[in-house]
């Protein structure tokens, strides 16, 4: 068949990357999207989603009349967070996704419901199968969580279901090497190890630590299985921090059980966001923020150490001090009581000295925002008849979480929001299923109503404490751990840290790791095992809200994985004990405890919060912030080859005030050398969204250790930074 037109004009051909003499006018857009003019219908639904929706602004139209196309912005391409839903809600197919293009015909695929296994929003997702293998995932509306919107880690992080480096069999370290084994050989390894270790040395000597982004039956078993079949309380999910709390009365654990709902957001007529990079750490709510902002009018304040993407729709995006969040939060919660705004039943007669610094002014001083710009935005949330306050990732992160969380609470009091109910105010969860670790009681520090759960199912728990991984990794140090189970988690590359953590697991006796991949933490273990991912068995996940849904099974399990409850039960059979008779059973059990788990109440009294300020070691040191690349999620996604299309290494993002300061370019290698003296290179770049001299650098990368960093004594992290030489 000729390709030509019968018409006697040349058509006009839009730009093209392949053929010219093909009538297909397939241009590449962005890492994941394509673009074919000629079936494009000019609706502009990708276009105003962008903007409208997303707050973005890398697509438009270009050109007029006839010749007017989509197009990415000019020298960029379309690379938002929230690109993929602009391919979902094109009509006329347009816009194509390099992902699921030409891979299977619709008509050969069906589909099942399933969750995004990574953040705690909880979006919902379809995942699009044959008989053998997922090809793609899209959005499943639920008004109450995502409104049909998710990002692109949603939408591409099924990927490492299908990823070819999968672990497909267990493995054992012989003579230094590891070698593939059979289940009966891994299992009889570990039965003989950890109980050879438990008769000599007692079962404190055991601890196991476990990632918040596996499903409830695997969670649970976890806890069961150490609590019931080896008696000990030391178990955690929090691996990924320092200097954790040993409370359950604590008021960072009190803050981060606090009730919270997305759709609420929309209610809210002032929203304060505090120590989080929102849109990194919950795209969803973030998009349900950016909503009520710009229809529903809500005045926005976002107050973290450095600039964020959540700022560009702030009433005032406030940048305060490193290491200065409490005083920020004692600035807002004195300004409320000196203008009169505050409840008239809260007690405030021993504010001057619960409080440090105690007047407005000096808040001000200390955390850089002026008293004016304070005072405006607790008037905004005093007078909002629902105020929201969401606090994240930077405030768990610190050292210093307690004193922030009890500054959180006072202004939580102040505002009503305690007593009366008026809103909502929490430090939000990160991960799919950190609200289930916490309600399952997958830490030492539990409430008395889970104890009493758990006491029901388990029997008698063990008596002794237990050591969360703080402790864990000095009891490894100090020979009072002996062996210990990882299961999902890689704290070598997440962790704080990493020098520590490493010393830490080689003082151990033995390890035992369980994950999909191989990574640098499996790499010390004596025994790894092969777990499932979430497309691969039905799965239930709790939101940051509480809200369970559940995955469905949408392939076969990589090589012989098995799922991790699975996996759990056959190693608790080693030990004459027995998880669970069938899967729905243990099941039954998880949702028990979850259904009688109440955060602790408490009076709604001032705390107290001193702060102390934070100065950096030198002159030339800079503050550094760690976290999850924007197409990131923790240590699996980086086997997403669509997300990795998006970003395919570590980084670290500087502002470009910074950048000229110091002489670098935008991906130019450079040297960043921590407070220990740890030194990595890192490819520089230039953050549309930084503009002052904090940095952050990005740490979802197998091959740089980016937390090498990381100092877990250290509220702030500085560093030194210079441009590698020339060769």
């Amino acid at each position: 068949l000729s390709d030509q037109s019968q018409y006697a004009f040349n058509k006009f051909r839009f730009n093209t990357d392949i053929d010219k003499n093909s009538t297909f006018d397939d241009l590449t857009i962005g890492p994941e999207m394509v673009r074919n003019q000629n079936r494009c219908i000019l609706c502009y639904k990708c276009t105003r989603a962008n903007e409208e929706a997303f707050g973005e602004h890398d697509i438009g139209v270009y050109y007029r009349g006839n010749v007017a196309e989509i197009n990415a912005a000019p020298g960029g391409q379309v690379e938002s967070l929230y690109s993929g839903n602009l391919v979902e809600i094109c009509p006329v197919g347009a816009l194509t996704s390099s992902d699921w293009r030409y891979q299977i015909r619709v008509w050969n695929t069906r589909t099942v419901p399933s969750i995004d296994p990574f953040h705690a929003d909880g979006a919902n997702i379809t995942l699009w199968k044959d008989a053998k293998k997922v090809y793609r995932a899209t959005s499943r509306r639920n008004d109450d969580v995502d409104e049909g919107w998710i990002s692109d880690i949603s939408r591409y992080g099924y990927q490492i279901a299908t990823s070819e480096k999968r672990l497909r069999t267990p493995l054992i370290k012989r003579n230094g090497s590891m070698v593939e084994a059979s289940w009966d050989e891994a299992l009889e390894l570990i039965a003989k190890r950890i109980g050879g270790i438990k008769n000599k040395y007692g079962a404190p000597t055991l601890a196991g630590v476990i990632s918040p982004n596996l499903d409830l039956a695997t969670l649970h078993a976890f806890g069961k299985f150490f609590r019931g079949a080896l008696g000990t309380n030391n178990i955690d999910y929090r691996s990924n921090y320092a200097h954790l709390p040993n409370d359950p009365l604590s008021t960072f654990t009190y803050m981060s059980s606090r009730p919270f709902n997305i759709a609420n957001l929309l209610k809210s007529n002032a929203i304060l966001v505090v120590g989080s990079n929102l849109i990194r750490e919950h795209p969803n709510v973030h998009l349900r923020v950016r909503k009520a902002v710009t229809e529903c009018g809500a005045r926005l304040y976002t107050a973290n150490p450095y600039e964020t993407k959540s700022g560009d729709c702030s009433a005032d995006e406030m940048v305060v001090r490193p290491g200065s969040e409490e005083a920020f939060l004692n600035g807002l919660a004195l300004s409320l009581i000196s203008q009169g705004l505050a409840k008239e039943n809260v007690d405030v007669s021993k504010i001057d000295t619960l409080l440090i610094p105690n007047s407005v002014e000096a808040c001000a001083e200390v955390c850089g925002i002026s008293s004016n710009r304070l005072n405006t935005c607790a008037a905004a949330l005093a007078r909002s008849t629902a105020p929201s306050i969401l606090a994240g990732e930077i405030i768990s992160n610190s050292i210093e979480r307690e004193k922030i969380a009890n500054a959180l609470f006072n202004l939580s009091v102040l505002l009503g929001i305690e007593s009366e109910g008026r809103g909502q105010a929490a430090i939000l969860a990160k991960a799919a299923n950190s609200k289930g670790a916490e309600a399952l009681g997958l830490c030492p520090e539990i409430s008395a109503a889970t104890t009493d759960s758990l006491s029901a199912i388990v029997g008698a728990l063990p008596e002794l404490p237990g050591a969360n991984w703080d402790k864990m990794l000095d009891g490894a140090v100090a020979e009072e751990i002996k062996a210990l189970m990882i299961f999902g988690a890689s704290p070598l590359q997440t962790g704080v840290d990493y020098e520590r953590i490493k010393k830490s697991l080689d003082s151990l006796e033995f390890l035992v790791v369980a994950d999909l991949f191989e990574t640098q933490t499996s790499a010390m273990a004596d025994v790894v095992l092969p777990i499932s991912s979430f497309a691969e068995y039905s799965g239930l996940y709790v939101n940051l809200e509480g809200r369970v849904q559940e995955t469905s099974p949408a392939m076969r399990p990589a090589g012989s994985s098995l799922p991790g409850y699975e996996a759990l039960n056959l190693i608790a059979q080693k030990f004459d004990y027995s998880l669970y008779l069938d899967g729905p059973a243990l099941l039954t059990e998880a949702s028990e405890i979850i259904e009688e788990y109440r955060p602790e109440k408490r009076k709604p009294l001032l705390m107290e919060s001193h702060h102390a300020t934070v100065d950096p070691p030198s002159e030339d040191a800079l503050p550094l912030y760690v976290g999850d690349a924007l197409h990131h999620f923790g240590h699996w996604t980086e086997h997403s080859h669509s997300l990795s299309a998006f970003d395919s290494g570590p980084r670290i993002e500087l502002s470009a005030s910074l950048a000229k300061r110091l002489g670098i370019a935008d991906g130019e290698k450079v040297r960043i050398t921590g407070a220990h003296g740890e030194k990595i290179i890192l490819a520089a770049s230039i953050s549309q969204v930084l503009k002052g001299n904090v940095m952050y650098a990005t740490l979802n990368f197998s091959q740089t250790q980016v937390n090498c960093l990381l100092d877990h004594s250290r509220r702030v992290n500085f560093v030194t930074l210079k441009k590698t030489e020339k060769s």
